[in-house]
């Protein structure tokens, strides 16, 4: 029976579908469908940050008619969605082994990731994951704080690292923080110039303190 003995039962076949017209459309479909692509998850081989290209696997394989199990091809060369807009972006570095999901576009997109313009198709292809966009999901293994179930936070996954917006706070955690101001001051404002700074250790500093005069 193939490597898929170990799967369970067949696909379902509907016994009403047999030898009737039905039956013969709903296969008909069928068999067009497995030759079109929608979406399936992936694993990053490679990824070059300065392209934002990435190289990658698609994790569910193919069934032969054989029962048998293969690997789908791998995809050399996929965009990867970079959320961004008014000249800022969330960029992440994506490494070896990162989970996401291809999802494919409806016609040949090769001319537009070329121009970025408005373009033709370069060829008559349809859905298919060679025009496809990598979506990164970590999908497991991020740990929560209790104290930020309830924010929106950015974070390393073991959540030694983080920026945690709640309601009414702001909370930058981590083992180092820095702060680089390289064109100005850094400025901490409360309103009405009334507020508390409190610095729980040793504060260093290379030049003077002097009190500000606005």
């Amino acid at each position: 029976m193939g490597s898929s003995g170990s799967m369970g039962n067949s696909p379902d076949i509907d016994p009403a579908n047999n030898r009737t017209l039905a039956g013969t459309i709903q296969f008909a479909f069928q068999k067009m469908l497995q030759n079109t692509d929608g979406m399936l998850p992936a694993q990053v081989i490679a990824y070059n940050r300065k392209t934002n290209r990435v190289q990658v696997q698609l994790l569910i394989q193919i069934i032969t008619t054989n029962g048998d199990l293969v690997p789908r091809p791998q995809i050399a060369s996929l965009p990867v969605l970079l959320l961004g807009g008014g000249n800022f972006s969330l960029s992440f570095n994506l490494n070896a082994g990162d989970l996401g999901w291809v999802v494919a576009n409806d016609r040949d997109i090769s001319l537009f990731l070329q121009t970025y313009a408005q373009t033709p198709p370069n060829t008559t292809r349809v859905k298919s994951f060679s025009d496809g966009l990598f979506i990164p999901d970590v999908m497991r293994g991020v740990s929560i704080a209790d104290e930020d179930k309830g924010n929106a936070v950015l974070q390393s996954n073991d959540g030694t690292v983080k920026i945690s917006l709640g309601t009414g706070k702001i909370t930058v955690s981590a083992p180092i923080v820095e702060i680089d101001a390289t064109a100005g001051p850094v400025n901490v404002n409360t309103p009405g110039g009334v507020g508390l700074f409190q610095v729980f250790g040793t504060i260093q500093a290379t030049g003077a303190i002097t009190p500000f005069t606005p």
